[in-house]
Order: structure tokens, then sequence, then C-alpha cells
């Protein structure tokens, strides 16, 4: 009983703490819902933020964010898919928070496989596994 007020001291304490932490983090904080995948997307709109060329036959956008433990992760994983034909951009929520808007991610890593016309031919949610890599390779593959 003596250090029942010691406790709750500690535990209101503890809850500040995780309430000014989870006020700092970003906007990124896991899937909330299933995501909505967009079925193409606008390859000039990506040029135009200075992220990949609209000629390029493949291009694998990593969406990521500063504050996302496993997009590093995620970008060294996909990273060498890259080659003649596929481009492999990161579309950080800092610099390019406008792309992330506009197909409504609200979660990553988001990965997202285009074609030259900007169909959507893959997705991945979450760090890619190697059956994802795999996958992807075979995408890319059929139009190589």
């Amino acid at each position: 009983m003596r250090f029942a007020p010691l406790a709750l001291i500690l535990g209101a304490v503890a809850c500040l703490v995780a309430l000014v932490a989870s006020r700092r983090r970003s906007r990124w904080r896991g899937v909330l819902a299933a995501p909505d995948i967009p079925s193409s997307v606008d390859r000039g709109a990506f040029a135009r933020s200075g992220i990949g060329s609209p000629e390029a036959p493949w291009l694998v956008a990593v969406l990521t964010d500063s504050a996302c433990g496993s997009c590093d992760t995620a970008l060294e994983r996909l990273a060498p898919l890259a080659g003649p034909g596929v481009e492999v951009v990161e579309v950080d929520a800092a610099r390019h928070g406008s792309l992330h808007d506009s197909y409504g991610v609200d979660a990553v890593p988001f990965t997202l496989v285009a074609d030259g016309d900007g169909a959507v031919q893959a997705w991945i949610l979450g760090p890619p596994t190697a059956g994802d890599i795999a996958a992807v390779r075979r995408v890319l593959a059929t139009q190589a």
C-alpha cells in the first residue's frame, strides 16, 4: 500500500510519454483498412516530380516515409530489380507527399509496379518477401 501513490504517478508519467511520442510519429501508422490499389499511375506526374522517366518500360515505385522502420529494407530488396528498362525509385512522403496523397497511400512501404502506359501490374504492401520479388520479376519478364 505504501507504493500505491508511486505506482500511480509512474503510470501517469508513462501515459504522458506515450501520448507525446504518438503525436510525434509520422502520419504513416500502419494499415487502417484494406488498401485501395490504383489500377494505373500517371507516369508523367512521377517524371514532373523528378522521379523516373516516362519512357522507361517499367516503373517500380517504392513509397516511403522517413519514420518508416522497414522502408530502407524494402528499397534494398527491390533495388536489384533495376536494369535496362526497369527503374526502381523511392517516393518519399516528405519530398513527394502530393504523389502519396494522389494515390491515397496511408501505409508504407507501399510498392507499385507500373508498365510503360502506367497500368499497375503488381503491388506490395510492406517489406517485400522473396516470394513478392519473384512475382515482380515474373511480371517484369512478361513484357521485357
